[in-house]
């Protein structure tokens, strides 16, 4: 029996037009079938617009809409588990006889510690207020939102006082010069139950609530609220697709009291809003921005045009779903041929409309690209792909609806830049590299990584 052998791509114009980062630090994960050029010697110039346009005969097609999912799949309910105002009924219903406050959490990773250990420490004076609220008998609910994310992350109600933790009361441990630490050191704990985790885009939390003022490190870490505004804001995270804010990269092993073996399946679902999971003490993630991440689409076709000229589109009606991509934010390339995501990228502008108009296009007349919504990227980190079927991967990305293509949760982002990372070695050069820092060893060396050294120092 002949072999069906597959045949050889095409060849692409944007093959080797820029030169590889990890060739000129000394090695090379790709070997010889790196996109990028290992040398001057193969470094070719960038294509003039209409070269090769022609397509080959009985090549892969021009790149198509299809591949990116429709409308319905793609903009609106992007998590399962996560249609409007589903799930766990909010335990406020007179919200004029209740309290509000909005926290402000220094990490994901704090808010996911709450969610499964059921408490939040704060400083003296919001410890007062959230006594004195709780002791008048008003029901409190606090909502969180993380450093610079722009997005609050859910909301959970007080069942309990605030109290005085003597182990918690470090004074002088901190070296921050934000004017909200003059409030003092967090050490009073209040118990609380959280009914909902999410990620509510600020801008459409201040659309419901006009009046609402959000905690800052040069104000303070808690605000306090009217209850027309807690009510309003209440509304806005109710109606917000119900989302995870940890996720295993390690292939399931989370610090879960519950959890013995550390092999239980994440949740999915409506279990999301009762197995939450955090992270165990000793795992370090891959750094990455607050807020939200992005995969965008290629084949084998346009995969080259995306590096060369670092540039990743998306077909038009994609473009309230990536409106939320802002410069630093992660993202992956996902080339559908292949079935291999690539990363990590990081994002070097907003999402917006024919940045080049003429890419991923067979027409050099053409006066918008087949995929207008366009972002400029550079290399974060570059590493060999993950095919699709790695079973962490998929248990990432497995409340991803409408396919591979669109936005992703914090949670995904971190866990699959981690993973990525993980994978072909920087975590450990990052967590090595840190621990030297944090020593004071003495030369110490930047891994040889393209992420920028000031990044990882200053974690």
């Amino acid at each position: 029996m002949t072999a069906v052998r597959r045949p050889a791509p095409k060849p692409n114009e944007f093959y080797k037009v820029s030169l590889c980062k990890h060739f000129l630090s000394g090695d090379c994960p790709f070997g010889d079938g790196c996109h990028f050029a290992h040398g001057e010697d193969e470094l070719k110039k960038f294509p003039k617009p209409g070269f090769g346009e022609a397509a080959a005969p009985g090549g892969e097609k021009e790149l198509s809409e299809n591949m990116f999912g429709n409308q319905e799949t793609t903009t609106v309910d992007y998590y399962q588990g996560g249609v409007a105002g589903g799930g766990k009924p909010s335990p406020i219903l007179e919200p004029e006889n209740a309290s509000f406050f909005v926290v402000r959490a220094a990490t994901y990773r704090d808010c996911s510690i709450s969610t499964a250990r059921g408490e939040w420490f704060v400083q003296r004076k919001y410890a007062e207020a959230v006594n004195n609220a709780f002791n008048g008998g008003r029901q409190i609910m606090v909502f969180f939102t993380v450093g610079d994310s722009k997005h609050i992350q859910g909301a959970s109600l007080v069942t309990s006082l605030a109290a005085y933790v003597k182990s918690a009361d470090h004074k002088h441990a901190s070296k921050s010069k934000a004017a909200a630490d003059d409030d003092g050191p967090f050490c009073y704990r209040f118990q609380c139950e959280w009914y909902r985790t999410c990620e509510l885009p600020i801008a459409t939390a201040l659309e419901a609530a006009p009046d609402l003022l959000l905690p800052t490190s040069s104000t303070k870490y808690c605000q306090d609220m009217t209850s027309k505004t807690g009510e309003a804001v209440m509304k806005a995270v109710w109606n917000s697709p119900l989302c995870t804010l940890y996720e295993s990269w390690t292939g399931g092993d989370y610090d879960d009291e519950a959890m013995a073996d550390g092999k239980n399946p994440p949740p999915v679902g409506e279990a999301i809003l009762t197995d939450f999971r955090c992270p165990l003490p000793t795992e370090i993630a891959w750094p990455t921005m607050p807020g939200p991440g992005f995969i965008f689409g290629c084949n084998s076709q346009t995969m080259d045009e995306c590096l060369g000229r670092g540039l990743f589109g998306l077909p038009a009606h994609m473009r309230i779903t990536a409106s939320g991509i802002r410069p630093g934010s992660s993202i992956f390339l996902y080339n559908v041929s292949e079935k291999l995501i690539f990363g990590i990228f990081e994002a070097l502008t907003t999402a917006q409309m024919n940045l080049e108009p003429k890419a991923f296009s067979k027409n050099p007349k053409a006066q918008t690209s087949p995929f207008p919504v366009q972002i400029l990227v550079r290399i974060s980190l570059e590493c060999p792909p993950i095919h699709d079927d790695d079973p962490v991967l998929n248990d990432i990305l497995r409340a991803r609806v409408g396919g591979r293509i669109g936005p992703l949760t914090f949670a995904q982002t971190e866990a699959l830049g981690s993973l990525i990372a993980h994978q072909c070695g920087a975590l450990s050069y990052m967590t090595d590299y840190r621990r030297g820092v944090e020593t004071g060893a003495l030369n110490v060396s930047a891994p040889p990584i393209a992420l920028p050294p000031r990044k990882i120092g200053t974690l």
